[in-house]
């Protein structure tokens, strides 16, 4: 009878120890997803194939661009194949309020809330460029309904900042987050626009000061000068396929550990020269690589 006990207290023992390096695994392999924008010729090919190149080089998901009307009606063809396509999401979609369009234009924000409501994706905001009588009372505003009519359709908000915009970087969007203070508002940083204001150099700086708000980051290869000389060239020194970039991402990458960001980083392949079916598998071997100096929890 006592060996049939001992027996049955070892057995339980070698599957609480399995089950425990099976949750540690998972929650090792779940730390910071990585997904890719719809750009860098990806938008060329239709929702599935666009997906299934995706899934099949290693990618946890995607975010869609959600400029156009044309957009909004296309996001049920994405999600139809997301639904069926295992261990592959939408982790967002954005939008962009440009303060001189037309009213439709602008508020087709809430048609997108409608569409991703409760389905866990989150709506990446980003305000257009500066105009005349836009101030920042205004734009509180205006993100203040934004975020409650978000919130009442369980979906998230993440403020998106983007150069040559209201917004240009994340930290100059973090006054604007603590003083709405809600829980339903974050922001994100993205590694190509901190490079073009200027932040080459205060990269872990900047995690350390937002790192209670952050939602998602995203990344690309980048030179290690900035090219100032056009808008064209500061995004070619800033939006590189990752296998191409030389700039060294290491002490940013630390700061998001040492913050304890395990969430998801996505991938700006945006105006990418290199075909899908060539950049993608490399790039995510160069993001696999720096996750594993890095990012390893």
């Amino acid at each position: 009878m006592k060996k049939i006990i001992l027996l049955c207290l070892l057995s339980l023992q070698l599957i609480s120890c399995f089950n425990s390096r099976e949750t540690a695994r998972r929650e090792k392999t779940s730390n910071n997803p990585f997904f890719a924008y719809n750009f860098g010729g990806l938008e060329n090919l239709p929702p599935a194939q666009q997906i299934k190149l995706l899934k099949d080089n290693g990618y946890d998901g995607i975010t869609l661009r959600m400029a156009e009307a044309e957009h909004v009606v296309a996001f049920n063809d994405f999600f139809e194949v997301v639904k069926k396509t295992e261990g592959f999401k939408i982790y967002s979609v954005f939008v962009r309020y440009n303060f001189a369009d037309s009213e439709e234009d602008r508020n087709r924000w809430k048609a997108v809330v409608d569409i991703i409501q409760n389905r866990d994706i989150d709506l990446w905001f980003i305000f257009g460029k500066q105009e005349i009588g836009v101030d920042d009372e205004k734009v509180e505003d205006i993100l203040r309904n934004v975020v409650d009519y978000s919130a009442s359709k369980n979906v998230s908000v993440t403020l998106y900042p983007h150069s040559w915009c209201y917004f240009e970087t994340a930290e100059q969007s973090l006054p604007m987050v603590k003083k709405i203070n809600h829980p339903n508002l974050k922001l994100a940083v993205h590694t190509c626009h901190e490079l073009k204001a200027g932040n080459a150099g205060r990269l872990p700086e900047i995690v350390h000061k937002v790192k209670d708000y952050i939602s998602f980051v995203t990344i690309a290869g980048a030179s290690k000068q900035l090219d100032t000389s056009s808008r064209k060239a500061m995004d070619a020194t800033t939006i590189q396929p990752l296998e191409d970039g030389v700039y060294d991402f290491g002490p940013f990458l630390k700061a998001l550990k040492k913050a304890d960001f395990k969430g998801p980083i996505g991938y700006i392949n945006f105006k990418i020269a290199k075909e899908p079916e060539d950049y993608l598998s490399k790039s995510l071997a160069e993001w696999k690589r720096l996750k594993n100096i890095y990012l390893n929890y």
